[in-house]
């Protein structure tokens, strides 16, 4: 991208998200239940793709994405992991 304007706006925008997690790592420490901490940690997830994203595209590049898309799958699966442990259950359920 070209321009001081772009360059402004999206140093703005990392910089509101750079504050996004700094409250959301302050909710994981502080966190009263493990289910806030799980939410806090998912947030933290999203919030370090729009980071991975907005850098991406102050740079014009592409190659940064498939990080973004790996933590997509990752945070995923591990939020399914931590609410199921969450609940009481197993994590993996083996029937016999």
């Amino acid at each position: 991208m070209t321009g001081i304007v772009p360059s402004l706006v999206l140093d703005i925008c990392l910089g509101m998200v750079s504050l996004a997690l700094l409250f959301c790592l302050y909710r994981i420490i502080v966190g009263p239940s493990a289910a806030d901490r799980a939410v806090a940690a998912d947030t933290m997830g999203t919030g370090v793709m729009a980071a991975i994203s907005l850098y991406s595209l102050k740079l014009g590049t592409t190659e940064y994405l498939s990080a973004v898309l790996v933590i997509a799958i990752l945070g995923f699966v591990g939020l399914v992991i931590v609410a199921k442990f969450i609940y009481g259950g197993d994590i993996i359920d083996r029937y016999r």
